[in-house]
């Protein structure tokens, strides 16, 4: 019985592996369709008529097949088409391919990527995942240009021969011409790109960079090679570097490093360049100048992170010349700097900062000695507790700041330990939120080196400072809730011991300030706490708003004679300056409007009127300006601007026009103007972008300034300097690229 039922099970196994088999077998067969099938002497299917062969997801599209079933070739003696596995279609005028599709030749190619580009050439050869195209032309165009009597796409790259593999999905290219609207502009004998249906990074050289400056009879040359290495899945290296020959120099060279890596928690950032001459006569020291900047990011676990950010360079106008688009090119000096936060450290909602900070001078008429290094800078505050009902926070600060040499106004050196109590109560009675507020200073500083009387004194110091306030507001409607509206009168007191701040003291945290109705209710209205505000005060308030509408206007009464930040806000009289904000914002339209207004001398000190506007036309931004100085009924000072900037909604699908401007009212004079046009089509992309700053002393003359701005998709763009220069400064002009953001092609 045993033997019989292994005996069947074996029949049962045979007749299904052998069922599998000729099923999976089946699969993979060549599937033939046509209007009419017949057969050759050599026994060849020839199919005619809307004839199509299916294998593997692969269709081949003809009017005339023929098949070998000796050898397997497909024999397209007529126009064909083919859909490869991947989506990629193919047509030529004849071609013969393996029943497999992975070798084959085809004539007069067209070739559409899955992702819309294409290529087309005077022969194609198939070598498995390779196609091996001559007499190529690519391009990822599908608009056309007609010029004469030939049609082409808005650019194109002409190759001797192009190669698409597959595989490694990039474009091989020798002897290559780049022709925008059918006019040659590059060549090179052999360049890489990526293939357009590359989604991963791969490593590879990017598109090299060659400018020619003319200058009199001579002519010097930068060209640029970037390298991209693809070092891991979270790492990569970009390797630029630029060789500078020609025009009755020594050769010079600079080399930039771009390095980025994702981390768990953050990332990290660095870019290193640096000039080298090597290639000089009689040269001692190859390295010239050079800057190094680092910016590293990331989550230490789940309390503390840590924020590191360096900008260092060798001479003061390092990065002014080598990178003058970049942010730190304009400021003053160079901050590296180290920031530890943490947060929940020992209580819920407690937070810590650990900050240590470098200046490096960055302009060559800055002092470098009397630049500041934080080293360290501490503060922490506690969470939030409650005693007798109100909520209180506790804040320690510590720094230690230190300069070369003391300036005129700062110390050499200066240590401060500061404490921080504030407590806070809110509640509502008789219709009226109260807002009860207090901050307890307690403070030593520890000086050396302060000017005062022209003597340089160290000391220390301690004080104790308390600030007290309330605020009052009361909000209600009219009965006949016009435009629903709420008016809310507000009331605020806020109360210190008077006495003024010292001048023993090096103000280190508390210099940028302002008068506005955001800190006007503050108790400290200083923004650090190296200064603090002496004033007793009264705020008077009263807003109207609504959901598309709302206005506010406070002043306030100063009944301390010798306050600090009072006056040094330009408050004459006890009685401060009117502030008002008016703000509307309605579907397609946005305004704001701040005021200033001195009553006692009866004038508008200031006002700023922003408006932004989107319509069927474009989009419309106004910013008004006006600031007044009045002194003994004389105004000393006077600034009135309008700052206008309109960007057109797209025309024809792909164009955009921006006109923009500064204009100053006081000298009738534009000091700033400028008009842009950019186009972005589905491949290609121009910005021509002209500006022209005027000055207002008749001996200097107008500076124009015209960029234009060249963008391919998936190669890059380039970049001009600043074209409208005279014939001296030609020299100058370069092309620079720049990777381009293949979101912006239509």
């Amino acid at each position: 019985m045993i033997k019989i039922l292994k005996y069947k099970f074996s029949i049962f196994l045979l007749v299904f592996l052998l069922f599998f088999s000729l099923n999976e077998e089946s699969a993979k067969e060549i599937l033939i369709y046509a209007d009419n099938i017949s057969y050759d002497k050599k026994e060849n299917i020839i199919a005619r008529g809307k004839a199509k062969i299916i294998y593997n997801n692969n269709i081949i599209s003809s009017d005339l097949i023929i098949y070998s079933q000796q050898t397997g070739s497909i024999n397209l003696p007529t126009q064909f088409s083919l859909k490869d596995e991947k989506n990629n279609y193919y047509y030529g005028s004849s071609g013969l391919i393996d029943s497999k599709f992975q070798f084959g030749d085809i004539n007069d190619v067209k070739i559409l990527l899955n992702e819309g580009s294409r290529i087309v050439g005077k022969s194609v050869k198939r070598r498995n995942n390779i196609d091996i195209i001559t007499k190529a032309v690519y391009s990822p165009c599908k608009s056309r240009i007609k010029i004469a009597n030939f049609i082409c796409p808005i650019w194109e790259i002409q190759g001797e021969k192009i190669l698409h593999d597959y595989n490694d999905l990039f474009l091989y290219q020798k002897h290559s011409k780049i022709k925008i609207l059918n006019t040659p502009i590059f060549y090179t004998p052999y360049i890489v790109t990526p293939s357009p249906l590359r989604k991963d990074r791969k490593s590879g050289f990017l598109t090299p960079s060659i400018n020619l400056n003319f200058f009199d009879t001579k002519i010097s040359q930068s060209t640029s090679f970037p390298y991209y290495i693809n070092l891991s899945v979270d790492k990569e290296l970009t390797f630029t570097p630029t060789i500078n020959y020609g025009g009755g120099v020594d050769s010079s060279q600079r080399f930039n490093f771009d390095y980025n890596q994702i981390l768990s928690g953050g990332a990290f950032e660095s870019n290193l360049t640096f000039d080298s001459s090597f290639e000089n006569q009689n040269n001692e020291k190859w390295l010239k100048e050079g800057s190094l900047i680092n910016v590293y990011k990331n989550n230490l676990n789940e309390k503390f992170n840590i924020n590191i950010t360096s900008a260092l360079q060798t001479s003061k106008n390092y990065i002014q010349q080598t990178k003058p688009n970049d942010d730190l090119s304009y400021t003053s000096s160079l901050n590296s700097k180290i920031d530890i936060n943490g947060f929940n450290v020992r209580e819920i909602d407690d937070l810590l900062r650990i900050n240590i900070s470098f200046y490096q001078s960055n302009q060559n008429n800055e002092n470098n000695k009397t630049i500041p290094t934080t080293l360290p800078y501490i503060t922490y505050k506690f969470g939030k507790g409650y005693i007798n009902n109100f909520e209180n926070n506790n804040y320690i600060e510590f720094y230690n700041i230190f300069r070369d040499t003391p300036s005129g106004i700062h110390s050499k050196s200066q240590k401060k330990l500061s404490t921080t109590l504030s407590f806070k109560k809110n509640l509502i009675k008789y219709a009226t939120k109260i807002n009860i507020s207090s901050n307890i200073y307690n403070q030593l500083f520890v000086v050396e080196d302060k000017k005062i009387n022209n003597e340089n004194v160290s000391n220390s110091y301690f004080r104790s400072f308390p600030i007290f306030g309330i605020d009052l507001q009361t909000p209600f409607k009219l009965k006949n809730n016009y435009k629903n509206l709420t008016y809310t009168p507000k009331l605020s007191f806020i109360l210190t011991p008077g006495s003024s701040n010292s001048d023993k003291i090096s103000n280190e945290d508390s210099s940028v300030n302002s008068f506005t109705i955001n800190n006007n209710i503050s108790l400290n209205r200083f923004t650090g706490s190296d200064k603090l505000d002496n004033s007793k005060r009264v705020n008077i308030g009263f807003d109207i708003t609504n959901d598309v509408f709302e206005s506010s206007l406070w002043q306030t009464y100063e009944f301390t004679n010798n306050s600090n930040f009072h006056y040094s806000q330009g408050n004459e009289n006890h009685l401060s300056d009117l502030l008002g904000n008016i703000k509307f914002n309605k579907k397609n339209i946005n305004s704001n409007y701040d005021f200033r207004f001195d009553q006692n001398e009866n004038y508008m000190k200031s006002q700023n009127l922003e408006i932004k506007y989107e319509n069927n036309i474009g989009d419309i931004k106004l910013s008004y300006l006006d600031l007044k100085n009045k002194t003994d009924d004389t105004i000393i000072s006077d600034k009135e601007t309008l700052n206008y900037n309109l960007v057109s909604k797209k025309i024809n699908k792909y164009s955009k026009l921006s006109y923009f401007g500064l204009y100053d009212f006081k000298n009738s004079t534009n000091k700033e103007t400028g008009i842009g046009y950019s186009y972005f089509d589905e491949c290609f992309g121009i910005n021509i972008d002209f500006k022209r700053n005027s000055y207002s002393e008749e001996d200097l003359k107008p500076k124009d300034i015209l960029t234009i701005m060249f963008s391919f998709k998936n190669l890059g763009s380039y970049k001009s300097t600043n074209l409208a220069v005279s014939e001296y400064d030609k020299q100058d002009i370069k092309w620079e690229s720049n990777r381009v953001d293949n979101e912006l092609f239509n």
